[in-house]
């Protein structure tokens, strides 16, 4: 992409994301970013994380996700969640190194077309985890879509 320098995590492109909205880990992602700073997963969890959801059909998938400033981490997220990611500090990515699976995959370079469904399917198998992480079952809030739209 013009103006993109892919892997430095400061083009505009890139910064933006991290302006709208986390981007969503992978299942096993999110342990190499609390390994990148030197804590465990609940610590993470506790502090930077967020439970974000993917609705399809009846039941929701739950995955994580960096939380977004002013929100509370360790929870779920609110109905919309944008906002500035947690780790965007002085225009630069923090975890860069062990940022999620989307973020790398999707600002700089365009990525696939459905990489938020997959990344949501990813988690089916890994719901167990998000209740071990909450201490109950993650729940989802309500939504009432994009204003604008």
């Amino acid at each position: 992409m013009p103006g993109c320098t892919a892997g430095s995590g400061t083009c505009g492109i890139c910064r933006s994301g991290c302006d709208r909205k986390p981007g969503w880990f992978l299942p096993g992602e999110a342990e190499k970013t609390a390994a990148h700073l030197g804590i465990t997963l609940p610590e993470l969890f506790r502090d930077y994380l967020a439970v974000d959801w993917w609705v399809a059909g009846q039941e929701p998938v739950f995955l994580l996700s960096p939380a977004v400033r002013g929100n509370e981490a360790g929870r779920e997220f609110p109905g919309d969640p944008r906002g500035t990611c947690v780790f965007y500090e002085g225009g630069r990515c923090r975890i860069h190194p062990a940022k999620p699976h989307e973020c790398a995959s999707t600002w700089c370079g365009g990525g696939p077309p459905d990489v938020h469904r997959t990344t949501a399917m990813a988690w089916q198998d890994h719901q167990g985890q998000l209740r071990e992480l909450l201490g109950r079952e993650p729940r989802d809030q309500p939504f009432s879509g994009w204003p604008g739209l």
